[in-house]
């Protein structure tokens, strides 16, 4: 058999063999009577309120994640990684050191400086308290009181504050003990003035980031809710309406998890939305003693395995919805390791902080890396837990994965841990949520360390914000769509007429059963082609010799419709007589 992939009519299926062969072909149907069905909207289960008891004695500063005992743990960790951890850390912690200060705009959008700001706070302000290096505190504390006596944090936008009250909150608390009391004062203020009361003005129900399904109520509130538990002896009353609100509120965005950990607006916001939904979880915890249910929601804990089938042989993610390449360090894993008693749940970020920590070790004596680290980092290093048992080897693993709920998605792969693996995954749902693409029953396909079927991820927000195009309307007819990128021509999908998908629809899946070694899935599209065809599905399976077939099948309505097939790809494409042949880094 030949080394090359080769596309051949076979009458109704789309059949691709990894080894060399891609057959394509579709079938149709006559039909008087469409199929229909309507979307149902996940269900939020309702978090524990606290209670008196709960805010009956506050914990003294430093209380947030890591009070003095907690410190003293880290401190007495002998394990191989825990020392990995705490030399990246002061390395970083040097770099932070020496970094420019920050510039915050006068207008416009303070995320970007908020969050350099974030990372700087928390890193020097552990590694104070690990190192007792005064160094780290007077950078630490410069930076805090610059955050502070800016005017405001930018409640227009208000991932801004939430942010910003991450920070703020984090750096009063943690350096409590050392800030003079004009200092705390000024901080506090900070926090009260351009967090805590602004967010009140932001009602519920009014479709907003304080009751909506999607990360900005998980990064608003995981904010908001540290900044309010680090000024709760000075404003009881107010800081508790802000943690109660968002204790109410999470669920609203934390039920899109369910049932099986899926999450509809990508891998990328997964870590953004999950990293802050986390953060709350710890900071109730640690100062008013419980999380009210808030960390163990229908799929939450189980949503790492999401992630696991989301990362494909070759290494790249399943880069559906507004996708950003992710960065190397992804703290939330180690903490997901410590819930789930998994050491093999933070296989990638464990293998990644080895990999940065031998830069340290390769490095001359004296001389400091820049090691680019989440701006969480110092949360990693009180997450991990030594305990662990030892890590299970991939192939423990599902090859067949299928998640239902908000986001329905199917994950086909025939081996772990090998990078020429074939892996094909498909998602349904919906256009119309957060960060959505026109993209449903859109797949990519790898075999042979090479991605044949690609996604694109997202366009520059910069550029579509330049081209004047509604970035956040998802409605049917709105200039979102038309980004290649997001729209429906940039990616793999079967049309009719050219048309839009419908964004009112939802495509559900359903696992085939298991027959003879063939494991497979059909993504009900019927939903999303309304008006266009009476029935649509496409169904995928995976054979025991690592092939895979994709079949579409469409019945139409009282009008013949033009039907075609998109797939695409950078390998080079050449036509033949009896389909076209894919060629792409020797294969």
């Amino acid at each position: 058999m030949q080394n090359l992939l080769s596309c051949v009519a076979t009458g109704t299926f789309l059949i691709l063999l990894p080894s060399p062969l891609i057959a394509a072909d579709v079938n149709h149907s006559e039909s008087e009577n469409p199929d229909g069905m309507t979307q149902t909207p996940a269900s939020s289960p309702a978090a524990l309120p606290l209670t008196d008891a709960n805010w009956k004695r506050l914990p003294p500063h430093p209380r947030l994640f890591a009070d003095p005992a907690r410190i003293t743990a880290v401190k007495s960790r002998k394990d191989e990684i825990s020392q990995q951890l705490l030399a990246l850390l002061q390395n970083d912690a040097e770099s932070k050191l020496v970094s420019e200060p920050l510039v915050y705009p006068p207008t416009g959008f303070l995320l970007d400086p908020v969050r350099k700001v974030q990372g700087r706070i928390l890193t020097l302000a552990l590694a104070y308290r690990l190192t007792g290096d005064k160094r780290y505190f007077e950078r630490a504390r410069k930076e805090l009181l610059q955050l502070a006596d800016l005017p405001e944090w930018r409640p227009s936008h208000f991932l801004d504050v939430g942010e910003a009250a991450l920070a703020a909150g984090v750096g009063l608390d943690w350096l409590y003990g050392d800030l003079t009391p004009e200092e705390r004062e000024r901080i506090a203020n900070a926090i009260v003035k351009n967090a805590l009361l602004p967010s009140l003005d932001v009602k519920e129900g009014t479709n907003s980031w304080v009751d909506g399904d999607f990360n900005w109520n998980q990064v608003c509130h995981g904010g908001l809710v540290v900044g309010a538990l680090a000024v709760a002896e000075r404003e009881p009353e107010l800081a508790r309406r802000v943690v109660d609100r968002a204790v109410r509120n999470l669920p609203k965005a934390g039920a899109a998890y369910a049932p099986d950990g899926s999450y509809p607006e990508g891998p990328s916001y997964w870590a953004y939305g999950t990293t802050f939904h986390v953060i709350l979880v710890e900071a109730l915890r640690s100062v008013l003693g419980t999380a009210g249910g808030l960390d163990r929601m229908p799929g939450f804990l189980q949503t790492t395995d999401f992630m696991e089938q989301m990362k494909a042989p070759t290494g790249q993610d399943y880069n559906f919805s507004d996708y950003h390449k992710r960065g190397k360090s992804e703290p939330i894993l180690l903490w997901f390791a410590k819930e789930r008693g998994r050491r093999e749940t933070a296989r990638e970020e464990l293998e990644n902080l080895a990999a940065a920590h031998r830069t340290i070790l390769d490095a001359p004596a004296g001389e400091r890396r820049d090691i680019p680290l989440s701006r969480h980092f110092a949360l990693e290093v009180l997450w991990w837990n030594p305990e662990l048992p030892p890590m299970r080897a991939a192939t423990a693993l599902p090859l067949h994965w299928t998640a239902s709920g908000s986001l329905p998605i199917a994950v086909l792969r025939s081996a772990w841990g090998d990078p020429n693996a074939t892996y094909l995954a498909i998602k349904g749902g919906t256009p119309n949520q957060s960060h959505g693409h026109m993209d449903v029953g859109s797949f990519v396909l790898e075999a042979g360390g090479v991605r044949w079927a690609l996604d694109l991820g997202t366009e520059s927000y910069d550029k579509m914000r330049a081209a004047k195009l509604n970035l956040w309307n998802y409605s049917q007819n709105s200039s979102r769509w038309t980004t290649f990128r997001v729209g429906p021509e940039g990616h793999n999908l079967l049309r009719f007429d050219g048309a839009l998908q419908d964004i009112t629809g939802k495509a559900e899946i359903r696992a085939l059963p298991v027959t003879n070694g063939v494991v497979g899935d059909v993504v009900d599209l019927t939903p999303l082609y309304r008006g266009q065809v009476a029935k649509a599905e496409r169904t995928v399976r995976m054979y025991p010799d690592r092939s895979v077939s994709i079949t579409d099948e469409w019945t139409t309505g009282d009008r013949p419709v033009r039907a075609s097939f998109q797939w695409l790809t950078t390998a080079t494409v050449t036509r033949t007589s009896d389909g076209v042949r894919l060629e792409q880094a020797g294969r």
